[in-house]
């Protein structure tokens, strides 16, 4: 159970630090027509830019 509960805190936390830069780009695209992205491309990069910080998260604590 405390893997699990570990997974989920991981995940969660993942996805709330790669809205960081994904939400600069959506406030980028609400100030200038030149920055405006489509919704699908959005929702792409949050979730790869997640994948890569759960990826990053394991390696270190894998190491440390």
């Amino acid at each position: 159970m405390r893997l699990l509960e570990a997974e989920l805190i991981v995940l969660a936390l993942v996805y709330l630090m790669a809205a960081v830069p994904v939400a600069g780009i959506v406030l980028a695209g609400r100030a200038s027509p030149v920055y405006r992205l489509p919704t699908s491309d959005i929702c792409r990069w949050w979730s790869r830019c997640a994948l890569l910080l759960a990826i990053w998260l394991i390696v270190w604590t894998a190491t440390t």
